[in-house]
Protein backbone atom coordinates (compact mmCIF):
# COMPACT_ATOMS: atom_id res chain seq x y z
CA UNK A 1 0.00 0.00 0.00
CA UNK A 2 1.49 3.32 -1.10
CA UNK A 3 1.53 6.70 0.64
CA UNK A 4 -1.54 7.93 -1.24
CA UNK A 5 -3.50 4.82 -0.29
CA UNK A 6 -2.60 5.24 3.39
CA UNK A 7 -3.55 8.93 3.42
CA UNK A 8 -6.81 8.27 1.57
CA UNK A 9 -7.74 5.41 3.89
CA UNK A 10 -7.01 7.54 6.97
CA UNK A 11 -9.15 10.40 5.62
CA UNK A 12 -12.07 8.10 4.81
CA UNK A 13 -11.98 6.24 8.14
CA UNK A 14 -11.68 9.37 10.31
CA UNK A 15 -14.36 11.26 8.39
CA UNK A 16 -16.77 8.30 8.45
CA UNK A 17 -16.35 7.90 12.21
CA UNK A 18 -16.83 11.63 12.73
CA UNK A 19 -19.93 11.95 10.54
CA UNK A 20 -21.54 8.69 11.68
CA UNK A 21 -20.88 8.69 15.41
CA UNK A 22 -20.02 12.25 16.44
CA UNK A 23 -22.37 14.28 14.24
CA UNK A 24 -25.19 11.85 13.56
CA UNK A 25 -25.73 9.13 16.15
CA UNK A 26 -24.74 11.21 19.18
CA UNK A 27 -27.23 13.97 18.31
CA UNK A 28 -29.90 11.45 17.38
CA UNK A 29 -29.65 9.59 20.71
CA UNK A 30 -29.78 12.87 22.58
CA UNK A 31 -32.89 13.99 20.69
CA UNK A 32 -34.44 10.53 21.06
CA UNK A 33 -34.22 10.77 24.85
CA UNK A 34 -36.07 14.08 24.68
CA UNK A 35 -38.73 12.63 22.39
CA UNK A 36 -37.69 14.91 19.52
CA UNK A 37 -36.28 12.31 17.12
CA UNK A 38 -37.68 9.68 14.80
CA UNK A 39 -37.73 6.24 16.43
CA UNK A 40 -36.52 3.27 14.39
CA UNK A 41 -38.94 0.90 16.07
CA UNK A 42 -42.74 1.41 16.06
CA UNK A 43 -44.53 1.93 19.34
CA UNK A 44 -45.81 -1.11 21.18
CA UNK A 45 -49.08 -0.75 23.07
CA UNK A 46 -48.86 2.98 22.56
CA UNK A 47 -45.46 3.26 24.26
CA UNK A 48 -42.04 3.97 22.80
CA UNK A 49 -39.25 1.42 22.94
CA UNK A 50 -36.44 2.32 25.40
CA UNK A 51 -33.52 4.29 23.99
CA UNK A 52 -31.12 1.44 24.76
CA UNK A 53 -33.19 -0.89 22.56
CA UNK A 54 -32.88 1.49 19.64
CA UNK A 55 -29.17 1.88 20.32
CA UNK A 56 -28.75 -1.92 20.32
CA UNK A 57 -30.61 -2.09 17.01
CA UNK A 58 -28.21 0.43 15.44
CA UNK A 59 -25.16 -1.42 16.77
CA UNK A 60 -26.45 -4.77 15.46
CA UNK A 61 -27.09 -3.19 12.04
CA UNK A 62 -23.57 -1.74 11.96
CA UNK A 63 -22.08 -5.08 13.03
CA UNK A 64 -24.03 -6.88 10.30
CA UNK A 65 -22.48 -4.54 7.73
CA UNK A 66 -18.96 -5.76 8.54
CA UNK A 67 -19.20 -9.24 6.95
CA UNK A 68 -21.32 -7.89 4.10
CA UNK A 69 -18.69 -5.24 3.42
CA UNK A 70 -15.92 -7.85 3.60
CA UNK A 71 -17.68 -10.22 1.20
CA UNK A 72 -18.54 -7.35 -1.14
CA UNK A 73 -14.96 -6.12 -1.49
CA UNK A 74 -14.88 -7.42 -5.06
CA UNK A 75 -13.76 -5.15 -7.94
CA UNK A 76 -16.48 -3.85 -10.22
CA UNK A 77 -14.23 -4.30 -13.25
CA UNK A 78 -10.61 -4.92 -14.12
CA UNK A 79 -8.74 -1.70 -14.92
CA UNK A 80 -5.13 -0.83 -15.77
CA UNK A 81 -3.14 0.54 -12.78
CA UNK A 82 -2.76 3.93 -14.48
CA UNK A 83 -6.55 4.28 -14.80
CA UNK A 84 -7.05 3.19 -11.19
CA UNK A 85 -4.60 5.85 -10.03
CA UNK A 86 -6.35 8.65 -11.92
CA UNK A 87 -9.77 7.52 -10.68
CA UNK A 88 -8.48 7.27 -7.12
CA UNK A 89 -7.23 10.87 -7.11
CA UNK A 90 -10.44 12.12 -8.72
CA UNK A 91 -12.46 10.02 -6.28
CA UNK A 92 -10.70 11.44 -3.24
CA UNK A 93 -11.25 15.00 -4.47
CA UNK A 94 -14.96 14.32 -5.06
CA UNK A 95 -15.25 12.64 -1.67
CA UNK A 96 -13.73 15.63 0.11
CA UNK A 97 -15.86 18.09 -1.87
CA UNK A 98 -19.05 16.19 -1.17
CA UNK A 99 -18.16 15.83 2.49
CA UNK A 100 -17.46 19.57 2.74
CA UNK A 101 -20.90 20.34 1.27
CA UNK A 102 -22.55 17.90 3.69
CA UNK A 103 -20.83 19.44 6.71
CA UNK A 104 -21.62 22.97 5.51
CA UNK A 105 -25.30 22.09 5.16
CA UNK A 106 -25.32 20.34 8.54
CA UNK A 107 -23.77 23.40 10.20
CA UNK A 108 -26.28 25.69 8.47
CA UNK A 109 -29.21 23.64 9.80
CA UNK A 110 -27.93 23.85 13.36
CA UNK A 111 -30.66 22.89 15.84
CA UNK A 112 -33.09 22.23 13.00
CA UNK A 113 -31.23 19.08 11.99
CA UNK A 114 -32.74 15.69 12.72
CA UNK A 115 -32.68 12.15 11.37
CA UNK A 116 -35.66 11.19 9.24
CA UNK A 117 -36.64 7.99 7.46
CA UNK A 118 -38.55 7.26 4.29
CA UNK A 119 -41.59 6.57 6.52
CA UNK A 120 -41.45 9.31 9.14
CA UNK A 121 -40.22 12.87 9.65
CA UNK A 122 -40.28 14.59 13.03
CA UNK A 123 -39.89 18.36 13.07
CA UNK A 124 -38.96 20.18 16.26
CA UNK A 125 -41.55 22.39 17.94
CA UNK A 126 -39.37 25.44 17.27
CA UNK A 127 -38.33 24.23 13.80
CA UNK A 128 -37.40 26.98 11.35
CA UNK A 129 -37.37 26.96 7.56
CA UNK A 130 -33.67 27.37 6.78
CA UNK A 131 -33.04 29.30 3.56
CA UNK A 132 -29.42 30.40 3.94
CA UNK A 133 -26.05 28.92 3.00
CA UNK A 134 -26.39 26.02 0.55
CA UNK A 135 -30.15 25.99 1.24
CA UNK A 136 -30.44 29.24 -0.70
CA UNK A 137 -29.88 27.23 -3.90
CA UNK A 138 -31.09 23.68 -3.26
CA UNK A 139 -33.51 22.18 -0.76
CA UNK A 140 -31.47 19.10 0.11
CA UNK A 141 -27.76 19.97 0.00
CA UNK A 142 -26.85 17.40 2.66
CA UNK A 143 -28.10 14.59 0.46
CA UNK A 144 -26.42 16.08 -2.61
CA UNK A 145 -23.15 16.36 -0.72
CA UNK A 146 -23.37 12.79 0.51
CA UNK A 147 -24.11 11.47 -2.97
CA UNK A 148 -21.12 13.35 -4.38
CA UNK A 149 -18.99 11.90 -1.59
CA UNK A 150 -20.27 8.38 -2.31
CA UNK A 151 -19.56 8.75 -6.05
CA UNK A 152 -16.04 9.81 -5.10
CA UNK A 153 -15.71 6.88 -2.72
CA UNK A 154 -16.82 4.51 -5.48
CA UNK A 155 -14.10 5.87 -7.76
CA UNK A 156 -11.56 5.64 -4.96
CA UNK A 157 -12.61 2.08 -4.08
CA UNK A 158 -14.37 0.63 -7.17
CA UNK A 159 -15.77 -2.45 -5.45
CA UNK A 160 -19.29 -3.84 -5.16
CA UNK A 161 -19.64 -3.06 -1.45
CA UNK A 162 -19.09 0.68 -1.97
CA UNK A 163 -21.18 0.76 -5.15
CA UNK A 164 -24.12 -0.84 -3.33
CA UNK A 165 -23.77 1.76 -0.57
CA UNK A 166 -24.08 4.44 -3.24
CA UNK A 167 -27.19 2.82 -4.75
CA UNK A 168 -28.80 2.37 -1.33
CA UNK A 169 -28.16 6.00 -0.39
CA UNK A 170 -29.60 7.23 -3.71
CA UNK A 171 -32.84 5.32 -3.11
CA UNK A 172 -33.25 5.91 0.62
CA UNK A 173 -32.33 9.60 0.62
CA UNK A 174 -34.62 10.30 -2.35
CA UNK A 175 -37.54 8.82 -0.41
CA UNK A 176 -36.54 10.74 2.71
CA UNK A 177 -36.32 14.02 0.80
CA UNK A 178 -39.87 13.60 -0.52
CA UNK A 179 -41.16 12.77 2.96
CA UNK A 180 -39.35 15.78 4.45
CA UNK A 181 -40.80 18.09 1.82
CA UNK A 182 -44.31 16.91 2.64
CA UNK A 183 -43.73 17.58 6.36
CA UNK A 184 -42.24 21.03 5.71
CA UNK A 185 -45.09 21.96 3.35
CA UNK A 186 -47.61 21.00 6.01
CA UNK A 187 -45.80 23.00 8.71
CA UNK A 188 -44.85 26.16 6.80
CA UNK A 189 -47.51 26.36 4.08
CA UNK A 190 -47.11 29.50 1.90
CA UNK A 191 -43.56 30.12 3.16
CA UNK A 192 -42.54 26.66 1.97
CA UNK A 193 -44.31 27.12 -1.37
CA UNK A 194 -42.44 30.37 -1.98
CA UNK A 195 -39.12 28.80 -0.98
CA UNK A 196 -39.75 25.78 -3.19
CA UNK A 197 -40.60 27.96 -6.19
CA UNK A 198 -37.21 29.72 -6.13
CA UNK A 199 -34.94 26.75 -5.36
CA UNK A 200 -34.02 23.43 -6.94
CA UNK A 201 -34.62 20.03 -5.42
CA UNK A 202 -31.00 18.80 -5.51
CA UNK A 203 -28.86 20.26 -8.28
CA UNK A 204 -28.36 24.06 -8.49
CA UNK A 205 -29.93 25.63 -11.61
CA UNK A 206 -30.90 22.20 -13.04
CA UNK A 207 -33.14 20.01 -10.86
Amino acid sequence: MGTFDLIAAAIVIVSFVYVTFVLTLADWFSALRRGEAVALLPKRRGRRWPVWTQAAMVLVALAACVPLFYLGWVPLAAMPPSVESVLAVLGLLLYLGGLALTLWARRTLGENWGISTSLEVKLRKEHQLVQTGPYAQVRHPMYLGWWIAMVGLTLLYPVWAVFLMLVFSLISFSLRARREEAALAERFGPAWAAYKSRTKFLIPFLY
